[in-house]
């Protein structure tokens, strides 16, 4: 994929999200796993982008707990976009957001526990709690239960960078996906894989 395709490709879903009812969909998946970076990347190509942070102002959803801002997930559902193109949700806890599709960001967990050593702010009970949610596929647990019926985009960030042109396609196509419930038996589950990978 050329950087001129990819720019075609993308400045046409932009003038066809214009002519469609606009969608919601969240960016979602433990810490680590490049929700951020892959929000960057389609603010750069021209889409709207919010964090869940500044949704969680909007509804007086955000606290401070014990000097850590915290968010009240039973409050995001109350969130509704007034505007008239996609909108993509950035944050670990954008699926508590009223959408209509899902994109999942998952990293091996070894390699996730490597990251988020380098990152500010996460000592060793964080590191190893988020390393856990990850291990266990956490947010598939809460998607299920949230959101069985909305379509929904997988991918592994743990060796490469995320293929922009599949987050593009599906976008633009998010109806032609799995829906959550259908999608989650064929979910990464890294114990098993590290496991065989074990085994071997």
């Amino acid at each position: 994929m050329t950087i001129l395709n990819l720019m075609f490709n993308s400045s046409r879903l932009l003038v066809a999200s214009k002519g469609m009812c606009a969608k919601v969909v969240a960016i979602t998946g433990s810490p680590g796993t490049g929700k951020s970076t892959l929000a960057i990347q389609l603010t750069d190509l021209g889409f709207q982008v919010r964090t869940i942070e500044t949704i969680a102002l909007e509804v007086e959803a955000l606290s401070l707990q014990n000097g850590h801002q915290e968010i009240d997930t039973t409050k995001l559902g109350s969130w509704t976009h007034s505007g008239t193109e996609t909108c993509v949700i950035d944050g670990h806890l954008s699926h508590y957001c009223s959408i209509d599709a899902v994109i999942v960001l998952r990293c091996n967990p070894k390699n996730l526990r490597h990251r988020l050593t380098n990152r500010e702010g996460y000592g060793p009970e964080k590191i190893e709690s988020n390393v856990e949610w990850e291990l266990l596929g956490g947010v598939w647990s809460e998607l299920i239960m949230l959101h069985p019926s909305k379509n929904v985009l997988e991918l592994d960030t743990t060796d490469q960078g995320i293929e922009i042109q599949t987050v593009l396609d599906f976008l633009e196509n998010s109806d032609l996906a799995e829906s959550v419930e259908h999608s989650v038996e064929n979910s990464i589950d890294w114990i098993r894989l590290n496991f065989a990978a074990e085994s071997i």
